[in-house]
């Protein structure tokens, strides 16, 4: 097997395996997608709780109440201080957004840290600030995130969801990615995979796909290359994807080989421009055309009517994207005026005519990096719900040469990249059957040490550079009398040269941004312990495959290979070869046809340097991330308000279900009710008093419907259903009883039709005994005494049970107000027991016939008996056996179950199947005459 297919199934072993259910969420600045994936669930979208397919992105409360999505959204009219929307932008960022999102903006403090009022915030949310309430916006993705996770539990089952897959955009620097991990540890989730939103989108383009087949080793093949075009509420993005195939044969003898589809991220391009862009833009043509139609500046400052101008201006973009024209309408917008107008495609195109060419600017970026042209494109696959809207379509276009035959439409434009997540999450699973994927995603910054050794820049790893590499970092040992070394990391866009192709918010970003600081610690305390000659430090950088520096360890150890074997008992091995030295020969030799010169001395010089751990700090630069105690006090609060959400849930659930069981036995007590079960089987003694202890807990409801805990109402509850459950218990009874007498009847007269019919099975076995010979033994009873004794004692003591209380019930089965003296329950429990007992010896494996002794086995040497037992009907006139002595033939022995000795009427035989785990009987539903009294008639409520 070659090396690069043995690192790709050693990545795929350590590669998180996914034992439970996941979550794929690709969340959106203004909508958020959901994916469950679990066996049993059909892999589709998860619905909110208002069936819809995307969620909005928001979070806000109504005075205590926390809501999301749709609910949050309408919520905005009335509550702009406390609506939150917007909130993935200002995630790990220093700065708002140019546009104006925020009814309430956020508000940088003085160690850079933007924060959110909540005016007038609940007081159950506990650690409260020492001042105003506040909310970074890692915490509100917190809040939404448990409110995704809450949408895929009851999608699970009882099933908890702790492992997710997120998209994010390609282009998410250090703090951003960080940042969204801090939201999902927030919530005790833990993230399993980040990928690319545009490489969830190829993911689920390939799902149904083939693609040519390439050679890695030899360049042989070809590659499809498609763009990803994603344009959302605030961003647009090009990504350059190859699609390929490559096949192996695990071993030289396999005749199958095994396929990998292969998803390679070339290059990215993005702009700060969405549909957003068009919503504000038509909000502020309707605040200038009411203003000028009714005079009232004073709506510019007024949030109820900017929230409701915001919505309306939502819903008239949509119309625009199909309609040359739209309508407008909004009912008391601003000191209870109406306002009515209209507004055209062209003027909205004419308001952002300069915005217009920032749409196409993503896709030569992302061609000018990946270093393709437009003829190498397969397609432009289009993605995100802006792509809908016309001038966007004509800007691509503009780019194409004014031709869309290679713009593609072949993925849902809303679901597409969660989908993919998805279909990624069940490829990293053992419960699942998926086609072999290999994803490489390359990062979008270069990740610069500040100062090396020789106090020059050095790039670590450059843009482009695959998501979870390492690398190591060689640095000298400091002088003596330092102790400490500190390196400082920054990223930043690749230089951009005069020539390229870059957008304007890649010229913006060319500047680089610290993003760590790494302290190396106790360096002369561990070298006390080094022996080995020229020590030096190393330090193990990975870029991780969320796609965020983090070291992975530093060492000290030495800066020169030390052979296997030293000294004159290395040299002397060595002087006449032997079966190590060959054995590293051949390997040196393989490596050397592979990697080039060289590989003969890589094999000799096996590397046994002394290594000593040193300890090292981590810390955040540039925008700081959440402390170990910040995390630990707002994962506090998100508690508190899940606790009071969830007690409120519960209490609310209880009120509701005494209100109703209150309605319900209200119903059942009125005289016109259809249901006569309080009427028929209650005393009037019992009615009266459920009557005035329901009018009490009416009454008390009223009064205490909105401050009562779930222990009172559910109290409240107990106390009514303990006075109805005797009258419930006694109706129950009259409907199940005279079904559970008829079974147990049955059962009793199929066991002594049984014990009868063995009996005399029994007889006739021992009499064929006495006439046995030698050469033809007989076959030994199927039951033994004690068997049937068994059955017999229960049989007496069901009788004697039955007999003496049926004479008590008979007394009151006229009156259904009073107890009911036999129960169903037992009765059944008394049947099955009996039965249970029978047709274990009806399903006894019938005894063999006895070997004949040895004088006669040559001459009986071809017999095979055969035994056939026939269960008969109740009227059968007795047993017949009939027995072969040719020692030629097959004797077959034919035993039937005999009718009881007394005489009863004659009835229609009807026959009910049963059975158990050993086999299947018959039984009997004839009823006997003369054994107890009549069942009473069973009369419809």
């Amino acid at each position: 097997m070659r090396p690069s297919h043995i690192l790709s199934l050693l990545l795929l072993l350590i590669a998180p395996a996914i034992q439970a259910a996941v979550l794929a969420i690709d969340y959106g600045a203004e909508f958020t997608k959901l994916s469950l994936i679990k066996p049993g669930v059909p892999f589709d979208v998860v619905l909110d709780k208002d069936s819809k397919r995307k969620i909005s992105s928001v979070v806000g409360w109504k005075r205590d109440d926390r809501v999301f999505g749709a609910e949050a959204k309408m919520a905005a009219t009335r509550f702009p201080d406390t609506h939150f929307p917007y909130v993935k932008p200002l995630l790990g960022s220093t700065s708002t957004h140019q546009l104006p999102l925020h009814p309430n903006p956020p508000s940088l403090t003085n160690d850079g840290v933007l924060i959110f009022p909540h005016p007038s915030a609940p007081s159950h949310i506990s650690p409260s600030s020492p001042s105003e309430e506040y909310w970074t916006p890692t915490a509100l993705l917190a809040h939404q995130i448990s409110y995704f996770r809450h949408l895929a539990e009851s999608l699970s089952g009882s099933e908890p969801v702790n492992q997710v897959i997120v998209t994010v955009p390609t282009w998410w620097d250090h703090y951003q990615r960080k940042a969204y991990k801090d939201a999902l540890e927030l919530q005790g989730l833990s993230c399993l995979a980040m990928i690319g939103e545009g490489t969830g989108v190829a993911l689920n383009y390939a799902m149904t796909r083939t693609f040519p087949d390439y050679n890695l080793e030899t360049g042989e093949g070809s590659k499809e290359y498609h763009v990803i075009y994603d344009s959302g509420a605030l961003s647009t993005t090009a990504t350059v994807l190859a699609f390929y195939q490559t096949s192996y044969l695990p071993t030289p003898k396999s005749k199958t080989p095994i396929n990998t589809t292969h998803i390679e991220v070339l290059g990215t391009g993005f702009e700060q421009v969405g549909g957003v862009l068009l919503d504000v833009t038509i909000q502020d043509i309707l605040v200038d055309d009411f203003i000028k139609k009714s005079g009232q500046k004073g709506v510019k400052g007024d949030k109820k009517a900017l929230a409701k101008l915001a919505r309306e201006g939502n819903r008239v973009k949509h119309i625009l994207s199909a309609n040359q024209e739209a309508n407008v309408a909004i009912e008391s917008l601003y000191n209870d005026i109406d306002y009515r107008s209209k507004i055209s495609r062209a003027s909205l195109e004419s308001a952002v005519e300069s915005s217009v060419p920032l749409f196409s600017h993503p896709i030569t970026a992302a061609l000018t990096s990946a270093r393709l042209s437009l003829e190498d494109i397969n397609s432009i696959i289009l993605f995100g719900g802006n792509t809908r809207v016309p001038l966007v379509q004509n800007s691509l276009k503009s780019v194409l040469g004014g031709k869309d035959d290679k713009i593609a439409q072949n993925v849902n434009t809303d679901e597409a990249a969660v989908l993919g997540a998805a279909y990624y999450g069940a490829a990293l699973s053992r419960q699942f059957k998926m086609k072999n994927l290999n994803v490489t995603e390359r990062s979008y910054y270069d990740i610069i040490l500040d100062k090396n050794s020789a106090g020059q820049v050095e790039t670590i790893f450059e843009r482009g550079s695959k998501l979870g590499e390492r690398k190591v970092l060689s640095l000298p040992i400091p002088s003596k009398g330092e102790d400490e070394i500190t390196l400082e990391f920054s990223q930043s866009t690749h230089p951009i040269l005069a020539d390229q192709s870059t957008t304007k918010t890649e010229n913006d970003q060319s500047q680089s941004k610290p993003i760590l600081s790494v302290s190396i610690n106790d360096i002369q305390k561990s070298l006390k312990n080094f022996t080995s000659p020229q020590p030096v430090i190393q330090v193990t950088l990975r870029l991780d495959p969320r796609g965020y520096l983090s070291v992975a360890n530093a060492v000290i150890t030495s800066n020169t290979p030390e052979v296997e074997d030293g000294g004159v008992a290395g040299k002397l091995k060595g002087l006449f070869g032997g079966k190590k030295d060959d054995s590293a020969e051949e390997n040196a030799t393989e490596e050397g046809e592979e990697g080039g010169s060289g590989g003969k001395e890589d094999a000799k010089a096996k590397s046994k340097k002394q290594k000593i751990a040193l300890r090292f700090k981590e810390k955040h630069l540039g925008v700081r991330a959440m402390t170990g105690e910040e995390k630990r006090t707002t994962q506090a609060r998100l508690q508190s308000i899940a606790n009071f959400e969830s007690a409120k849930f519960s209490r609310e659930e209880a009120r509701n279900l005494l209100e109703g069981y209150l309605y319900r036995l209200s119903g059942l007590l009125s005289p016109d009710s259809e249901l006569r079960a309080l009427h028929e089987y209650a005393t009037q003694a019992e009615r009266d008093k459920i009557r005035v202890l329901l009018d009490k807990t009416m009454e008390w409801l009223g009064d205490h419907a909105e401050t009562a805990d779930e222990e009172t109402l559910k109290g409240k509850r107990s106390d009514l259903e303990s006075l109805e459950l005797p009258v419930v218990k006694r109706y129950k009874e009259y409907l199940h009883r005279p079904k559970a007498l008829e079974a147990f009847q049955k059962a009793m007269f199929a066991s002594r039709s049984f014990l009868s019919e063995a009996r005399q099975n029994n007889t006739q076995a021992l009499k064929l005994a006495e006439e046995a010979t030698d050469e033809l033994p007989a076959i030994p009873p199927k039951y033994t005494e004690e068997e049937l004794k068994g059955v017999e004692d229960l049989m007496k003591e069901n009788e004697v049970w039955i007999d003496g209380l049926m004479k008590e019930q008979v007394k009151i089965e006229d009156d259904k107000t009073s107890d009911p003296v036999i129960q169903a329950g037992e009765l059944d429990e008394r049947g099955k027991k009996l039965q249970m007992t029978v047709l274990r010896l009806i399903n006894k494996k019938p005894p063999r016939r006895p070997r004949p002794s040895s004088s006669s086995s040559s001459s009986s040497s071809s017999y095979s008996p055969t035994t056939s037992t026939t269960q008969a009907n109740p009227t059968h006139h007795g047993p017949e056996v009939t027995e072969s002595t040719h020692p030629d033939s097959s004797p077959t022995t034919s035993t039937t179950l005999a009718n009881p000795t007394h005489k009863g009427p004659v009835k229609e035989d009807v026959t009910q199947e049963t059975g158990d785990k050993m086999g299947k009987t018959y039984i009997s539903k004839a009823v006997p005459t003369d054994k107890g009294p009549t069942p009473p008639e069973h009369i419809e409520l």
